[in-house]
């Protein structure tokens, strides 16, 4: 997929999304005593599966997809803006992409286009922001909530990290007129990662460039 949608050098990820993703809070959130930052970031990254909902607001307007990552090599769902509905899967060397369709149709035989990925990894939003908790440096924290800015390119970006128990429940990102909100949840419990079914796959046409934003 392109990143062209993404406003600055922070915005890193054309991303993707997942059925059946709940924005529920973090399922470990019971747990009587969070772990470090650092910690938290190291376990949710090495986590066998988990569900993600993340939120672009640019000048432009507002995009949020909904995913589920699946160690080692899986990621999907879809990609909404507006009232629309773009549904992308990741599995293997392989990314599977879908016509754009009204976010209220039930897609019961969803026609996807099949072409090579970068990989679900390279991909998945958790991925691409939580390892920057790595490069902070003066972190505030204030119970489980982390918070720092950092400079690049010019740009700074004011970074913040929700530690609940053993994982990061959310990420959030604001750079000038732009902003990030990523939700995790359903650690190490969310659905596998499959094509829904009923779908059909088709070679992407010639010259296609992939791009779901």
């Amino acid at each position: 997929m392109s990143d062209s949608r993404n406003p600055t050098s922070w915005l890193l990820l054309g991303l993707l999304t997942v059925v059946g993703v709940g924005g529920a809070v973090l399922g470990v959130a019971q747990s009587p005593k969070n772990v470090p930052l650092q910690q938290a970031v190291d376990n949710t990254l090495a986590a066998p599966n988990y569900s993600e909902v993340l939120t672009e607001s640019t000048a432009q307007g507002k995009q949020t997809d909904y995913l589920t990552y699946q160690a080692p090599d899986r990621l999907g769902g879809y990609i909404q803006s507006g009232s629309k509905r773009t549904y992308v899967y990741v599995i293997g060397a392989l990314e599977f992409q879908s016509l754009t369709v009204s976010a209220n149709s039930p897609n019961p035989h969803l026609v996807f286009y099949k072409q090579s990925s970068q990989g679900a990894k390279a991909l998945d939003p958790a991925h691409g922001y939580l390892p920057y908790a790595r490069q902070g440096k003066n972190i505030q924290q204030s119970g489980g909530t982390y918070s720092f800015t950092l400079t690049k390119s010019g740009q700074t970006g004011k970074f913040g990290f929700t530690v609940s128990g053993q994982y990061i429940s959310e990420f959030t990102l604001n750079v000038q007129s732009a902003s990030v909100q990523l939700v995790i949840s359903e650690v190490g419990t969310s659905l596998p990662v499959r094509l829904p079914a009923g779908s059909k796959v088709v070679a992407a046409p010639s010259g296609s460039a992939g791009n779901a934003g």
